[in-house]
């Protein structure tokens, strides 16, 4: 008897822990999560996310990627101070992950080529950021308080102004990793299989050629929301110049009609214009729908491309999933949102400069993995057997990402209605949404958010 076969299900009791870091586990989180929202479960989607977060009665989390998700939930819901606490605490975590010490980088980056990435801690986006940012400020903006608002928007604007020297500097970092992890393993193997994946990647309908970024890597919708707040709630001609700059660039992005009439306003408020001489005038943002998600798709590659006598070979990687809108658009009397800015557009730019990354780095540790396995496999078949579905359990993509997020923003502004009560017809429900807006103020913003057709749009009213 070979005296190995007694030691075979110990080795498949590690194959089957090690499968548990895989995206077996991360599906499931996040297939219960996504069906709730796209269902239009908003509250199940909130508890399956504070559950993920670690979220306890003290209101701490311990989780980054579940917070963002449970925060703007959260803020859908009107819970406006919980969701800037989970906020907060999300904030902090990006900042120790942007701080994490190199040593600790570089054992979890070891670690990873050895099963895959979902086993690292999750790596904030450069949207991620932004869109923390933004919604603070408008949980603020919900509640009154201005002042915070306004440090939000300030930190928004300062995240989107270096935004593209991030990525210029997150690239070359990359390839310098590449280069290093490049030393364990022989080349040609990794251009053998490069070459072998490409195909395959076609087949799959990965073609990334099409996207592009907003100029910079702005998002225009932050961008956007950064003017009005500077315009409407301006402390001096200084914060007019900065709603015009803003609605400029934007403009410029979009081509947005109403963007360019809020351009002028600012634009004359900035020249000494009085605030009283603007009309009365409500700002209609609808966020609709849910914005492309990650799902994980496999290539099982051709063993003569690496090595032969191994029983398994292959890379695993994730591609983005287009999701539909909600609802065509909201219309007030003749008027109606056009599209603002594209949350699919942003989160596409970004995935298309880590995906070269990605894949490179799946291709080196599908190498090391196989090679590994037909030394095992040489030396006893049953070791190279147990190496083989080992291999095959590990291989997963990182799939984590805050698909809460929406598909897109419209916008659209109208006078405000004399009798303060604003008919907002959404395209695809018989009844309309009726909001009544204070009479003392001159200046409203109503936003919108629908997440699926299966549910009523929540309305939130901010009286400026």
């Amino acid at each position: 008897m070979n005296p190995l076969a007694g030691k075979f299900p110990f080795a498949l009791a590690g194959i089957l822990l090690l499968s548990g870091c895989t995206t077996a586990y991360q599906k499931n989180k996040f297939g219960d999560f996504d069906q709730a929202l796209a269902e239009g479960r908003s509250l199940d989607a909130l508890a399956i996310a504070e559950q993920h977060s670690g979220l306890d009665d003290t209101g701490r989390a311990d989780d980054l990627l579940w917070s963002l998700q449970a925060a703007s939930l959260m803020r859908q819901e009107k819970i406006y101070a919980r969701s800037n606490s989970l906020f907060d605490q999300a904030e902090h975590g990006m900042k120790d992950e942007d701080t994490k010490h190199v040593l600790m980088q570089g054992v979890e980056l070891a670690g990873s080529m050895l099963v895959n990435d979902s086993i690292t801690s999750y790596t904030q986006t450069q949207y991620d950021g932004v869109m923390l940012n933004t919604y603070k400020a408008l949980n603020f903006m919900a509640q009154g308080d201005y002042a915070n608002a306004r440090i939000e928007w300030n930190r928004t604007e300062d995240r989107q102004r270096r935004a593209a020297e991030h990525f210029a500097a997150k690239i070359a970092a990359q390839k310098e990793e590449l280069a290093e992890e490049e030393e364990k393993v022989d080349k040609e193997n990794v251009n053998r299989t490069l070459e072998a994946a490409d195909p395959l990647l076609a087949q799959q309908g990965v073609d990334l050629s099409e996207w592009q970024a907003y100029d910079g890597y702005v998002n225009p919708f932050a961008t956007y929301m950064h003017g009005l707040y500077f315009m409407l709630k301006a402390q001096d001609k200084s914060d007019y110049s900065k709603a015009h700059d803003s609605f400029k660039r934007v403009y410029g992005l979009t081509k947005h009609a109403d963007v360019k009439t809020d351009m002028n306003m600012a634009n004359a408020l900035r020249r000494g214009q009085s605030m009283e001489r603007q009309k009365p005038t409500v700002w209609v943002l609808f966020e609709n729908g849910l914005g492309s998600k990650k799902e994980e798709f496999r290539i099982d590659l051709p063993l003569f491309v690496l090595t032969s006598n191994v029983s398994y070979s292959g890379i695993a990687l994730p591609k983005l999933v287009d999701r539909e809108p909600a609802f065509s658009n909201l219309q007030m009397g003749p008027v109606k949102t056009r599209p603002l800015a594209s949350m699919d557009r942003i989160i596409q730019a970004e995935f298309k400069t880590e995906f070269p990354y990605i894949l490179s780095r799946e291709v080196i540790r599908a190498t090391l993995k196989t090679v590994a396995q037909k030394q095992l496999q040489d030396q006893n078949q049953l070791l190279g057997l147990a190496a083989g579905l080992t291999q095959a359990a590990t291989t997963g993509a990182d799939i984590r990402d805050w698909s809460a997020l929406p598909k897109e923003w419209q916008l659209a502004r109208v006078q405000r209605p004399s009798n303060g009560k604003l008919n907002i017809k959404v395209a695809e429900l018989d009844q309309p949404l009726n909001v009544t807006l204070d009479p003392e103020s001159r200046f409203h913003l109503v936003y919108v958010k629908a997440t699926s057709p299966m549910q009523t749009p929540q309305v939130e009213v901010m009286n400026l």
